[in-house]
């Protein structure tokens, strides 16, 4: 390595080492705070009431009528739990909070993959699609539990059948003839499962459980660069930062580390390029130092000749 490179990259571990030693001292003089049932709410996550270094963008939560609250891509869900052992946030659709065994309550929100995931929220493999589903006739089948539903906003007719069928439904086929999904709900409740048949109270029972999301990656590998690749090792959850800087890359897009790279990069080449016009710049002095001399060689030998002949 060369010089230039070993002073940017002792700059680089010495500006990363302040930084991350400031953000240690600060969220080490934070207290956890609670609301209602969730007792501990520590870093990453943070009340909004709370002060900002205490948490990380996007993990911020409302308490409201003693309700810990988290609103997410304009979504709003109850916090029924949050487990700092397997970095996990349990959420509740507020719809689905007071469901009764007279008839089943519509989530307020259809769950999507799209609108739930992204970069800080993963989804937990455990989870099941609850699909509620009306169908024209009724449907003999241990898989298709069958209720009421109490909302009205729907293609229900009084000749309908109303039912809960669990698991992934990508297409039409995946239905019994006649069936339609009128919308889907998450549920990470252990014992329900698309192969084995649910009681229609076990089904609002894992309604009002809700679903969980895992925030593992995002803060395991929170020390990582923009241009970083967090890999972890085998059933572990120990996080390893693989640098990588894109060429295609916009220097103004790069992070801090690449730019300092780029930058060291575009000065050995110009070390280079001076190198180069300096070594030609006296090549060519010489070239033009030695073609003068043999010139003045000439006009001296042209005068010693034409003496000669005078005598």
């Amino acid at each position: 390595m060369s010089i230039t490179n070993s002073f940017f990259a002792t700059v680089f571990l010495f500006v990363t080492f302040i930084t991350s030693s400031i953000a240690q001292n600060s969220t080490s003089q934070c207290v956890p705070s609670s609301c209602g049932d969730i007792r501990y709410i520590k870093f990453p996550f943070r009340l909004r009431s709370d002060p900002e270094h205490c948490g990380k963008t996007g993990y911020e939560l409302d308490c409201q009528n003693n309700e810990t609250i988290f609103h997410y891509k304009s979504r709003k869900f109850y916090v029924q739990e949050i487990n700092y052992t397997n970095f996990s946030i349990r959420l509740l659709d507020p719809s689905l909070k007071n469901q009764t065994e007279n008839c089943s309550v519509f989530p307020e929100h259809r769950a999507s993959y799209d609108a739930m995931t992204s970069l800080i929220f993963g989804w937990l493999s455990v989870d099941n699609d609850i699909n509620y589903v009306n169908c024209r006739g009724p449907i003999n089948s241990s898989l298709y539990i069958s209720t009421s539903f109490c909302s009205t906003n729907t293609t229900a007719t009084n000749s309908s059948f109303s039912y809960f069928v669990v698991g992934e439904i990508l297409q039409a086929s995946d239905l019994a003839g006649g069936c339609r999904v009128e919308t889907v709900a998450w549920s990470s409740a252990p014992g329900i499962s698309p192969n084995i048949s649910s009681s229609l109270s076990s089904i609002h029972q894992a309604l009002g459980y809700g679903f969980e999301l895992s925030w593992r990656r995002d803060f395991l590998c929170r020390e990582c660069g923009r241009d970083d690749e967090c890999v972890f090792e085998d059933n572990s959850d120990v996080a390893t930062c693989i640098h990588y800087c894109k060429e295609d890359t916009p220097v103004s897009e790069l992070s801090f580390g690449c730019k300092i790279e780029y930058y060291s990069g575009a000065l050995i080449a110009l070390r280079y390029i001076v190198g180069i016009a300096i070594l030609i710049a006296v090549v060519v002095w010489q070239c033009k130092r030695r073609i003068l001399n043999t010139s003045n060689d000439d006009i001296l030998w042209n005068k010693a000749s034409s003496s000669e002949q005078n005598c």
